[in-house]
């Protein structure tokens, strides 16, 4: 019994050895050698920027990865980048200039790479994102866009494109995003240049219906004018007095003096009338208080004017400032030669891989057997 253990052992180990690691080895080396495809490789390393003003180092896209100056904001914008690369309106876009399904519909000896000219929407998507990679560097904001392809022309063509796209995306996204910012001033600007000119209107309309320049003006001189009356009236009263202590008051002097005071009071009389509102009556000083009032709103509408209009200027300014725009650090190339599939490497791979997946075989199998025994 215990000469045929062993060579059972050795039958199951060779038998599980055949079936996990030699089998499979040989299926691999068979693919790698008779039907997996080159794929040629052309990468790309881009970063959305920020054109600041006040930064001298942002306007210099080397420089400003290396001192770190790149704006979080515009580290955002680079993660909606690569969500629109790999999206479909890209597929879409390669697909009219590039004809891009077909290119890997006629690569039909790689059976694990071939896409099939029929393939679904969803199925073509997939396939797209696996042969177009990006990966984003964190620390910097690079990031980077490696296309496969059967043909080197072919890959550096999609890249250009990718990258034209991107830049126009880019673009796209800061104009769209300072076109709302810029839109709000704007409409702020027009509401208070509407209000301002209908102040001002008022304003004008009052002083033409009142055939006054400026009522308080006008007020403060009619007072002046009756004050000086008043004066002259006290005047005449004492000289009235003096006359009627040496003169008849029946006599011409007299009575010529009485009847310029008495004008002289008559006169103050409708000056003060035409200066002092009784019952709200569009006297003087009512309405020299209704034209301080039209006065002040259409300052206060001129001063908000001026400062919508200078609000809009900062904003164009700031808007310059901050752009956006996609900054190519490492240019398209076209490969000399192609990259995968990396036969020696995946090869080694697989096998270590197999080697272990034998080892968890053999252990679980003898774990089994022993809870047997």
């Amino acid at each position: 019994m215990s000469d045929v253990s062993p060579n059972a052992n050795k039958r199951k180990n060779k038998q599980y050895f055949v079936a996990i690691v030699l089998v499979p080895l040989i299926l691999a080396i068979i693919y790698y050698v008779a039907f997996a495809a080159d794929r040629y490789v052309s990468r790309a390393e881009v970063a959305v920027r920020q054109i600041d003003g006040n930064n001298p180092t942002a306007n210099i896209p080397g420089l400003s990865l290396l001192t770190g100056s790149m704006n979080p904001v515009s580290r955002e914008e680079t993660l909606y980048l690569r969500q629109y690369i790999m999206s479909t309106d890209m597929l879409k876009i390669l697909q009219e200039e590039l004809e891009w399904k077909a290119h890997y519909a006629a690569e039909k000896s790689d059976p694990l790479y071939w896409l099939s000219g029929d393939a679904s929407d969803e199925g073509t998507l997939k396939y797209y994102q696996r042969v177009v990679k990006l990966f984003f560097d964190a620390e910097t904001g690079l990031l980077q866009i490696e296309v496969q392809a059967f043909e080197p022309e072919m890959a550096k063509q999609v890249l250009d494109i990718i990258l034209r796209e991107s830049e126009q995306f880019v673009n796209e996204l800061s104009q769209r995003m300072t076109r709302d910012q810029l839109a709000f001033v704007e409409r702020e600007l027009a509401n208070s240049l509407k209000n301002y000119e209908l102040k001002r209107d008022e304003l004008l309309q009052f002083q033409a219906e009142n055939n006054l320049l400026d009522a308080e003006e006008t007020a403060i001189a009619r007072s002046t004018t009756i004050a000086a009356m008043e004066a002259e009236l006290a005047a005449e009263r004492a000289r009235l007095s003096a006359l009627k202590s040496s003169l008849n008051q029946y006599s011409p002097q007299v009575r010529q003096q009485e009847t310029r005071i008495a004008a002289l009071e008559q006169q103050i009389i409708a000056e003060t009338q035409r200066l002092i509102a009784q019952d709200g009556n569009a006297k003087l000083n009512t309405v020299a208080a209704t034209f301080r009032e039209l006065s002040l709103q259409a300052g206060i509408a001129e001063e908000a004017y001026k400062v919508s209009l200078a609000s809009l200027e900062n904003t164009r300014i700031e808007i310059n400032k901050k752009f956006r725009s996609l900054a190519v650090i490492v240019s398209p190339n076209v490969p000399d030669s192609a990259i995968y599939p990396k036969r020696i490497y995946n090869l080694i791979t697989i096998f270590i891989v197999l080697m272990a997946l034998l080892g968890i075989v053999r252990f679980i199998v003898a774990v089994i057997e022993d809870h047997k025994d």
